[in-house]
């Protein structure tokens, strides 16, 4: 049996002929620069290939619903196992998500939770109480032989005459106050209720207190129109053999009133209820006050944000409203807003006065067990929910929930074991920090039975401060001793030393990337003086003040400091904290590069984009000097199969209209459509504008036979520009572009920053689909430049350093740079070494 996988002859997209060894049971780092190749082989063919041998033993109908079955163009692939793979988190999370439910928690905790609970009472917030059948037999059966009982089931009364037979029996909830209309309505007359029920065989009932034969009402008595109506189903003496016809009295008495029993014990009165229901649902306050809100029995699902029957109506279950966040500027249009990416009314999303931020209506977020509810524990730390929860479920889990609860333990213990346990389960998704959702995700692969499994991880210690990469790979080897095989796309230094085995790609990327330059164990990659990787971590640690940099460093100023700092020089930070941030005093100085640096979830992004972000968009930094505000966050680019690169930087319309006013055009009477890939008329229709064709089964692509990759009917391709087809330009790369249309000056805007930004070998035919996590996020900080059009520009950066090599930061920061020496002001949140050496100023952030 081999001791390793290895792959023979890879040529998916820009690999050439790749061989690559991963040792089995070990941690392998494949790192290189932004797009060189290693995204295409871990996930595409190492990951990809396991997938398609899975996919092999399913129906071709299952393989499509899982993705179809994709042939991965390569020699072979031998040693390869099962496999499961976790993409890199961009800051992103769903809107109903929460902590909880990203960390695959929410389904055992729901399950073990409504098992148990009872929900609150949506009038005075006490228990519900309900009793299942059996419960209710069992209890009835067990009085004293010799008790008189009256079995009663209270029908409604109110506007049954326009209903059906079956209707009349009364549809009512637990306590019998749901339905109740509005008064004034009209009652059913006695006469009437008699003939409904006299047909059922039932012959006795009590309205209002007085016992009636149905059979023999007198005239006066069929005129009554009484507000409480009992039909009495049986009458019982308990002894020691009446424990069927107990059953059958109650099943008699749930037909008619789907839930409710009222039971006659020698005069008193007791209820029993198959629905949840209050136990004052008698009292005053209940009577006056009609609740339309129907409570059912709990469920898992009734703890569940995507259950439309207990989301809160306010916020339909996100957790947040939103609110419109007006500017002091006026008259701007859409246009010109979106070209300084600032918008000057916008939703401003805060949390929902009414649940709290917890997505429940409160019937449920105060559903109980022992006392302690729902709510409690979505707002109890991590840290302290094993405590909380061994002190509500121990003694009353059965061997049916052991697993579920053994395995809620584990992965709490896992989130803790990641140093996040200061989270708290009902804390939004929206709200959490990158680092903190890489980790959530991760926690689900630390627990349970996953063993003997390949496992490829992209980028897991993204977005992490040094001081919580120690405990991100102590869970990583926690997974590797079960028997598994971890394959990590990385670029942070620490997890890099610590590998067992490296695979450095390059040497560059796109079509100069693509190769494996060393691979090998640790010690002899990176004491190889021919690896750039190897040279990068040797080095690293060189800071600013040994190159001649100034640089001012702040991890935490008092009051006094700021003060002294001239306003009209630095953005001033007094004393601001929210969530787990410890507060924070800093001064940003104006025309410099600044980085924010701290422990994942120290309130970073809360810092940059809940203070300094809304004060900029008041225009509070106008006396600075400060025209425009520009924003890059970490959310991904989506790509796309249609989307190409001169689209997603808005080139397209340009390039159409620029082809449409050419003389051999305007001859011909083509308009600008003709030259569109997505409409009919100029495009090759065998491929819709593609170049490729996709086969529906296994999602492979082919160059088309028709147009032959160009994407356009012959005729199209015959106008030319400086002797170029429009074929020719979307195969040209964004360098070659740049310099083509260096003159034309709304070409040369868009195109330079893709230059600066070192993406200069893509393709502006290029999908987007194909960029790897650096180059998308390279490309959405052009597009971020592009739009930036003020002098005098604050430009805040949310991790941009995150999936680039230490070769792709030093470009990003040499950029920097030079927006502060054109006068403009960046702040940016970071991690990377390089990063933090290379600012002006740092502000290192706590949690409490």
């Amino acid at each position: 049996m081999l001791d390793y996988i290895s792959i023979r002859g890879c040529r998916f997209h820009n690999l050439k002929n790749v061989n690559a060894q991963f040792p089995l049971g070990k941690i392998t780092v494949v790192c290189g620069p932004s797009g060189c190749g290693k995204s295409t082989l871990v996930m595409d063919t190492l990951h990809g290939e396991s997938k398609r041998r899975y996919l092999e033993t399913l129906s071709p109908f299952a393989a499509d619903m899982l993705g179809g079955k994709r042939s991965i163009p390569l020699d072979s692939a031998e040693g390869l196992p099962a496999s499961l793979a976790i993409a890199a988190t961009r800051g992103e999370a769903p809107a109903k998500a929460s902590a909880l439910s990203i960390a695959e928690c929410d389904n055992a905790l729901r399950t073990l939770f409504a098992a148990f609970a009872k929900p609150a009472c949506p009038i005075c917030g006490a228990p519900m109480v309900s009793q299942s059948r059996e419960e209710i037999i069992r209890e009835i059966a067990g009085m004293p032989v010799g008790t008189k009982l009256q079995f009663l089931a209270k029908i409604e009364t109110e506007n049954t005459e326009k209903a059906p037979p079956e209707q009349v029996r009364g549809d009512i909830n637990a306590g019998g106050n749901d339905n109740k209309k509005a008064q004034g309505k009209s009652r059913t007359t006695l006469d009437k209720l008699s003939a409904v029920f006299l047909a059922q065989g039932f012959t006795r009932a009590i309205a209002d207190g007085t016992m009636y034969s149905l059979a023999d009402l007198l005239p006066g008595e069929k005129v009554l129109t009484p507000k409480e109506f009992f039909i009495i189903v049986d009458r019982i003496i308990v002894r020691e053999n009446t424990r069927t016809r107990i059953a059958e009295a109650v099943d008699g008495t749930l037909k008619l009133t789907h839930s409710a029993i009222t039971l006659d014990i020698a005069g008193e009165r007791k209820f029993y209820s198959t629905k949840p229901r209050c136990p004052n649902a008698n009292d005053e306050q209940h009577q006056s006050q009609i609740s339309s809100e129907t409570v059912a029995n709990l469920d898992a699902r009734a703890f569940s944000p995507y259950n439309r029957t207990s989301v809160c109506e306010y916020c339909d279950g996100t957790g947040i409203i939103q609110e419109v966040f007006a500017t002091k500027e006026k008259g701007n249009s859409r246009k010109n807003r979106a070209e300084n990416d600032v918008e000057s009314n916008e939703d401003e999303n805060v949390e929902c006065p009414h649940c709290h931020g917890l997505r429940l209506k409160k019937t449920y977020l105060n559903a109980t067990i022992d006392e302690v509810s729902y709510k409690q524990i979505l707002t109890t730390e991590f840290a302290e929910l094993p405590r909380i929860l061994h002190q509500i479920f121990d003694g009353k889990i059965g061997q049916n929930l052991k697993a579920t609860f053994n395995s809620l333990l584990d992965r709490i213990e896992a989130i803790n074991d990641l140093g996040i346990g200061y989270l708290t389960p009902g804390r939004a998704g929206q709200t959490l920090s990158g680092g903190e959702l890489q980790r959530l995700k991760l926690a689900s692969l630390s627990t349970g039975h996953l063993n003997g499994l390949l496992i490829a991880l992209d980028e897991p210690a993204s977005g992490l401060h040094a001081s919580d990469v120690t405990a991100l790979w102590n869970v990583l080897e926690k997974i590797r001793k079960r028997g598994n095989t971890l394959v990590l796309i990385e670029h942070n230094p620490q997890i890099i030393k610590r590998a067992d085995y490296i695979i450095e790609m390059g040497p560059g990327a796109g079509e100069k990337g693509g190769e494996i330059l060393f691979q090998g164990t640790r010690d002899e990659v990176l004491e190889n003086p021919g690896s750039p990787t190897g040279k990068w971590l040797n080095e690293l640690g060189i800071r600013k003040s040994e190159l001649g940099i100034e640089k001012l460093h702040c991890e935490e100023q008092s009051d006094a400091a700021i003060h002294k700092t001239k306003e009209d020089t630095a953005i001033l930070v007094n004393n601001f904290a929210k969530f787990d941030m410890a507060p924070v005093n800093a001064a940003f100085p104006i025309n410099k590069f600044s980085v924010i640096t701290g422990q994942s979830g120290s309130g970073k992004s809360t810092l940059l984009f809940e203070n300094i972000a809304k004060r900029a968009k008041a225009e509070e930094f106008k006396k600075l000097g400060i025209d425009a505000l520009s924003i890059l966050t970490t959310g991904d680019f989506h790509g796309s199969k249609r989307s190409t690169v001169l689209s997603a930087i808005g080139l397209t319309t340009l390039l159409r209209d620029l082809f449409a006013k050419l003389p051999e055009s305007k001859v011909r009477g083509y308009t600008a459509s003709k030259f569109s890939m997505h409409a009919p008329g100029g495009r090759c229709e065998n491929c819709k504008g593609e170049g490729v064709i996709y086969d529906p089964l296994g999602y492979e692509e082919s160059e088309c036979p028709v147009c032959l990759g160009k994407r356009f009917r012959d005729e199209v391709l015959e106008i030319r520009f400086k002797s170029l087809s429009i074929a020719d330009i979307l195969d040209m790369e964004i360098g070659s572009a740049y310099k083509l249309f260096t003159n034309m000056k709304p070409f040369a805007e868009k195109l330079k920053p893709l230059v600066d930004t070192g993406l200069d070998y893509l393709k502006l035919g290029q999908t987007t689909a194909h960029l790897s996590g650096g180059e998308r996020a390279r490309l959405r900080l052009s597009i971020t430049l592009a739009r930036a059009k003020a002098p005098n520009t604050l430009f805040l950066f949310d991790e941009p350093a995150r999936g680039l090599h230490q070769k792709d930061i030093q470009q990003l920061l040499g950029l920097i740079h030079g927006l502060c020496n054109a006068g403009h002001t960046v702040i940016a949140i970071e991690h990377a070494q390089d990063f933090v050496d290379a600012a002006d100023y740092v502000v290192e952030l706590k949690r409490k």
